[in-house]
């Protein structure tokens, strides 16, 4: 017996004998803490299977050469021990870290948020992460999002631009040679691909739709021309109108932030105008969203006072009063093509690619169109 056992051995025997003792004694010695779980190594996978360190990698990297029983025990013994493959290690023996950036003007979006989930989808099955960085509509957080994933060393980028300009990516990207493909957002003339929409095509969809509903006079509510995608459709705007023999007034067209209280505002300056619109285009749903927050402020009724389509068809768009005639695409298919860009991109030498989605046309009531005629 230990001195400290004979100790303890005799304070129990005088507690026992003069219990009053035992408000004023010390407090029992606790436990000894269990010993920390030591993780499991390849080493103890190894011994557990009865092979070498090198056959065990072998046979849980998937390399040929080995004998079925021989792979077979050493997954038992993986599984056994409960043995997670270190990613650090892997990264240092390929010199990847098979991670890949992805970085939104706004990770609030319903269309953003839908393009990571189908950008998600197509990089796991390629055994790759994704680290997504929101930008906040800044250039500023963006390059600053672009430094982190760089300080991360990721294997390659997804960008929709927030507008960066081209020697402010460079700077940031092209030392790097990370492979970048952009989509919605682009920065002309850098990066290995990008994923865009046919703004152009919906645009002339949008308008050709509002002349057969007769109308002669149409606004805008443009997006942030600092973005790709807003300055596309500010262009397609006017030239969809001069097909038709039209010249916007300068006040019908309303250069907005991709917000719906912007949408909002500019909503109400048109509707103040001595001789406002017919028809309204937004070049998104948050500014159709906007602009039907304006018209329920002034009372004007939508579609008899004024008829409104928009560029993006949100998922919620038949569920409005009135239900929001627009261009629709599916952006989870914009988030998987990019995906496999980059991947591309990423495992071989491949020239710059540039995708085109296409867009179609769902007519509701918005613009006028009855709900038999709604598809």
């Amino acid at each position: 017996m230990t001195l400290q056992e004979r100790v303890w051995q005799r304070r129990n025997r005088l507690r026992n004998r003069f219990p009053s003792l035992a408000s004023s004694e010390l407090p029992e010695a606790p436990a000894p803490a269990a010993a920390p779980r030591r993780k499991t190594t390849l080493a103890d996978v190894a011994e557990q299977a009865g092979v070498s360190t090198s056959t065990a990698s072998r046979a849980l990297n998937g390399h040929g050469g080995l004998a079925p029983a021989t792979r077979a025990a050493v997954k038992d013994a993986a599984a056994k021990l409960n043995f997670q493959p270190s990613a650090l290690a892997r990264s240092l023996r390929t010199q990847q870290t098979f991670t890949v950036g992805f970085v939104v003007p706004d990770v609030s979006s319903p269309f953003y948020a839908a393009a990571l989930k189908g950008a998600q989808g197509r990089l796991e099955q390629a055994g790759y992460r994704v680290m997504l960085m929101d930008a906040s509509l800044d250039v500023d957080r963006e390059l600053a999002a672009l430094e982190t994933l760089l300080s991360h060393q990721v294997d390659g980028l997804l960008v929709a631009s927030t507008g960066m300009p081209r020697s402010v990516f460079d700077g940031a990207v092209g030392a790097a040679a990370t492979p970048t493909i952009f989509f919605d957002g682009v920065v002309e003339g850098t990066g290995e691909g990008a994923v865009t929409l046919d703004n152009e095509g919906g645009i002339a969809l949008l308008i050709d739709h509002l002349v057969e509903h007769g109308h002669e006079s149409i606004a805008l509510l443009a997006g942030s021309q600092r973005e790709s995608a807003g300055a596309a459709r500010l262009r397609a705007f006017h030239t969809a109108m001069a097909a038709h023999g039209m010249t916007p007034a300068d006040r019908h067209v309303k250069v907005c932030a991709w917000e719906i209280a912007d949408g909002r505002r500019a909503g109400l300056e048109l509707l103040a105008d001595p001789e406002p619109a017919t028809a309204v285009l937004a070049s998104s749903a948050e500014l159709a969203l906007g602009f039907m927050s304006a018209a329920a402020k002034r009372g004007a009724r939508i579609p008899n006072d004024v008829a409104l389509v928009a560029f993006d068809d949100p998922y919620f768009g038949d569920l409005l009063e009135p239900p929001l005639t627009a261009v629709a695409y599916d952006p989870r298919q914009i988030g998987a093509t990019a995906a496999d860009l980059l991947v591309e991109a990423i495992r071989s030498e491949t020239m710059t690619v540039e995708v085109r989605v296409p867009v179609t046309l769902v007519r509701r009531r918005s613009c006028g169109c009855q709900p038999e005629a709604s598809q």
